[in-house]
């Protein structure tokens, strides 16, 4: 092994992730880096320029590594850097956010982001990009302007909403006791709020006029969502391969709900039946959680983390658009206290409580806390090669929102059925993450479009045409997400089916091993942990390839 090959891979990540953050404040900030607190994410020319340099000088760079001289975490941590800097590049190149997604230029995320990340610069931070929003607004209206025929009507609709509620959250913004503190401390912040409010109004103007002019394709296209899956969650498999898994999966999920419902004798309706007051939503989720993490202790099924809090609360008012149901927020590495957020958002009429039944929130309190997100996240942060920076920048949704859907079935397995109906609530969301992988390979290969796909949910699933198009929009910006949930639970469950840990202390074992290397793909992390024949035979059981 090359102790000088080694060091000069060091030095190419050190060298570029340290730019990058530059270039990237925002995720750079929640993954504990806080040099650019103050900042936005920058949108001239120039910074483009110069990232684009970056991804080329480090694509280059790599490429001189001889790889077979890396120890395993290098090995892995060189995978996760050269697909990054490649997509980054290829997606620059051929699709320049500025002109074609209004949602980029929003500023809401990087002001609320500020009140919940634990940042010793707090006060200045704020004030600072408070007053870079007035500019950041100008650049928006400067770039969406040029070319309007590009930008998607549905990343429009979905900027337009978004930048509504984000009126609301700056106008409210003073109320909150981080910033009530920051205007004692600096007079100018209470004028920066002002402006930042008057300029997000100018936005929101300056989108509906857009409105009739945009006819954009949001779809990535065949070529770069194949990229994706190679690059980004690399698993070896072509974007028709993956459809076909996923109508497989759907049938067989399918049969499986039909069954455990005439088994049960219960409906879905009886299901929803059982459900909370509005006013009691909260403490029951609160309860939920925290009977899922006593069970996870009692039946010592993984390692717990050591210091945390997660704090249940409802969903911010300017994120409740996005989020109907329930959502989780991980903590920073810098966050001493490892405090995370676990998002439930208000019901506007109490028809909406049915789908916040008994069932449901054991299943999704399994799925966001214990032992789903919350653990998952804590554990990278707090494990030695988790934290490490590419790893904290790059994670990957086959490794978090995988294990999250796995702990559903394995919790149910291991005798956390605290209510009727788990079985087939589990059931039916899995049935709702195997479409959604033929629903994110449709649409972005151009098969279907927003409104074929939102038929088919409400055809297939039973949702309100509302929640399905709300669904679909968020797909339409994340091509290779959606499909993550399913494939990541279907290769975890090979990999157990594998390995058979044959008792408690080995599934324990199963899964301390599985989450010890932190939050990138999940093809890495099996290949990294149990070796590359298993993960052969993994993508065998799965895919029906190697």
């Amino acid at each position: 092994m090359s102790t000088d090959n080694s060091h000069t891979f060091d030095r190419i990540q050190e060298s570029y992730l340290a730019s990058w953050c530059r270039f990237n404040p925002e995720t750079a900030l929640d993954a504990g880096v806080e040099d650019y607190a103050g900042e936005l994410t920058p949108c001239d020319d120039a910074s483009q320029g110069i990232q684009l340099v970056l991804n080329e000088k480090c694509l280059a760079a790599l490429d001189e590594i001889d790889t077979s001289s890396l120890d395993p975490d290098r090995l892995l941590n060189f995978r996760v850097l050269h697909g990054w800097s490649l997509l980054e590049h290829h997606m620059m190149m051929e699709h320049d956010w500025r002109y074609r997604d209004p949602t980029g230029f929003l500023p809401i995320d990087a002001l609320h982001q500020l009140t919940i990340r634990p940042l010793e610069s707090f006060s200045q931070a704020l004030l600072s990009r408070l007053q870079k929003i007035p500019g950041r607004v100008r650049d928006a209206k400067t770039y969406l302007n040029q070319k309007p025929e590009i930008i998607p009507p549905v990343w429009l609709q979905m900027a337009t909403q978004e930048c509504q509620a984000g009126i609301q959250f700056c106008h409210e913004l003073s109320d909150h006791p981080r910033v009530q503190k920051a205007l004692l401390q600096h007079e100018a912040i209470d004028t920066a709020l002002q402006e930042a409010g008057k300029a997000m109004e100018d936005l929101y103007h300056s989108l509906i006029r857009l409105d009739g002019y945009v006819q954009g394709d949001f779809a990535c296209g065949r070529e770069h969502f194949e990229r994706l899956l190679h690059y980004r969650h690399f698993l070896p498999v072509s974007a028709q391969r993956l459809k076909q898994f996923g109508e497989k999966l759907f049938e067989q999920t399918r049969i499986e709900l039909e069954k455990a419902e005439a088994e049960s004798g219960l409906t879905l309706e009886q299901i929803r039946s059982h459900h909370p007051t509005s006013a009691q939503l909260l403490d029951s989720y609160q309860q939920e959680m925290q009977a899922a993490r006593d069970f996870l202790k009692q039946q010592d099924l993984v390692t717990l983390p050591g210091r945390q809090h997660l704090n249940v609360v409802d969903t911010p008012a300017f994120l409740r658009h996005q989020i109907p149901f329930a959502a989780y927020l991980d903590p920073s590495i810098a966050d001493l206290s490892q405090s995370a957020f676990y998002y439930v958002t208000p019901v506007s009429r109490d028809a909406e409580l049915k789908e916040h039944n008994f069932a449901a929130i054991a299943q999704t309190s399994v799925h966001e806390a214990w032992p789903g997100h919350h653990l998952q996240f804590v554990t990278a942060n707090q494990s030695d090669q988790g934290a490490s920076l590419p790893r904290r920048l790059f994670p990957c949704a086959t490794l978090y929102e995988g294990w999250a859907l796995y702990c559903e079935q394995m919790m149910l397995e291991q005798g956390f059925d605290r209510y009727p109906g788990q079985q087939i609530v589990m059931l039916r969301d899995r049935l709702w993450r195997a479409l959604r992988i033929i629903i994110d390979v449709n649409i972005h290969t151009g098969e279907w479009n927003l409104e074929q796909a939102a038929a088919e949910m409400v055809d297939k699933l039973g949702f309100s045409e509302a929640q399905a198009r709300a669904e679909c929009n968020w797909y339409s910006q994340a091509p290779t997400v959606p499909m993550s949930y399913a494939v990541g639970w279907a290769l975890i469950y090979a990999l157990r089916k594998i390995t058979q840990p044959a008792d408690g202390a080995e599934l324990k074992a199963f899964h301390d091993k599985l989450l010890h290397c932190g939050s990138v793909a999940l093809p890495l992390v099996i290949e990294h942990q149990f070796g590359s024949e298993i993960w052969q035979q993994c993508c065998q059981h799965v895919f029906g390839e190697n």
